[in-house]
């Protein structure tokens, strides 16, 4: 017996939990998106089944769900599924003549762990029952790719209903998370998909429908415990991306430190060069005016003896004069 791929929902005003079947999971590489499309077992009128169709967006190995934002993209993303329709609805060499005026692929699933989600968030659409279960079988058996990787950082709300909490109650956890949790997969037997028809497609807008869980009451303490452990796993990635972020906070402080220390060094060490090129400066003008002094002491000293030649020559001459006046007189 094949098993299909189940995902926990939240479903109502109280987020009762309930399981949805996946359809399948493609990506658009024109808008860089992916989309998921489930089904929740609504049979809105005779022989049509209500699906919806969620953004996929996936940052390493987490995944989160949530509305498609954007008009454009959800154009887009509609087109690409009415494609798949057309090709689930068509079968062997006239599978092959759908012409696909959006490109796509289907997205590799296995692995994949969603947190839990609220279709009141989803885009719906009405498609004919018996499609169902061909496009479940086409995604299944085409060729997958993986995801496209979401470009920014995956901040998504986390909301938990507190019915879901078992004993003792853990207090409802931010919608700041850092990263989304995660919540392995349910498989549940495809029998539980209606069986086959034709293409017809609409959009409809959010459905208030009520779900009936596919789980047996033995199921439901398990789930209710699996949520509490959710929730506490989710303070302890919100605490930890904070201790996180005030260790890297207080890392780029000290950096910051260290770069200013080495700044003050660097002046330092050109305040100490600038000063020793200037007590070199000092010391060659010291030199320089010890050898004008020296110098001014050498003329000085030529100049004393030319003075005390000169008074000897002025007495010498003086004496010889005397002599020819006495000589002159005699």
């Amino acid at each position: 017996m094949m098993l299909l791929r189940t995902l926990v929902l939240e479903h109502g005003d109280q987020g009762a939990p309930v399981n949805g079947a996946l359809l399948c999971g493609f990506a658009v590489a024109q808008i860089q998106s992916n989309f998921l499309v489930y089904s929740l077992d609504e049979e809105v009128e005779p022989g049509n089944s209500r699906v919806y169709i969620a953004a996929l967006r996936k940052k390493a190995d987490r995944h989160f769900l949530s509305g498609v934002e954007s008009t454009d993209d959800l154009q887009v993303a509609m087109q690409a599924f009415k494609q798949i329709l057309m090709t689930a609805a068509a079968s062997g060499a006239k599978a092959a003549s759908v012409e696909a005026t959006v490109p796509y692929h289907f997205i590799d699933m296995k692995g994949c762990k969603l947190p839990p989600a609220r279709p009141e968030d989803h885009h719906s659409m009405i498609i004919k029952k018996a499609l169902v279960m061909k496009v479940i079988t086409l995604g299944i058996s085409a060729p997958v790719l993986p995801a496209i990787e979401s470009a920014s950082l995956i901040v998504p709300s986390i909301r938990f209903s507190s019915q879901m909490v078992s004993p003792p109650r853990v207090a409802k956890p931010s919608r700041q998370a850092e990263e989304p949790l995660s919540e392995p997969a349910v498989n549940m037997p495809l029998q539980a998909i209606p069986a086959l028809a034709q293409v017809s497609t609409r959009v409809e807008p959010t459905p208030v429908s009520q779900f009936e869980p596919e789980e047996s009451a033995s199921q439901q303490p398990a789930a209710q415990t699996e949520h509490a452990t959710l929730v506490e796993v989710d303070n302890t990635l919100t605490n930890l991306a904070k201790v996180a972020q005030e260790l890297a906070q207080k890392q780029l402080a000290v950096v910051e430190r260290e770069q200013m220390l080495e700044q003050w060094e660097a002046r330092l060490q050109q305040a100490q060069v600038a000063h020793d090129e200037k007590n070199r400066e000092l010391e060659q003008r010291e030199t320089q005016l010890h050898q004008r002094n020296l110098q001014v002491d050498q003329k000085a000293g030529r100049l004393s003896q030319a003075t005390a030649q000169v008074s000897d020559m002025r007495q010498h001459l003086q004496e010889v004069l005397l002599e020819l006046d006495r000589s002159l007189e005699g």
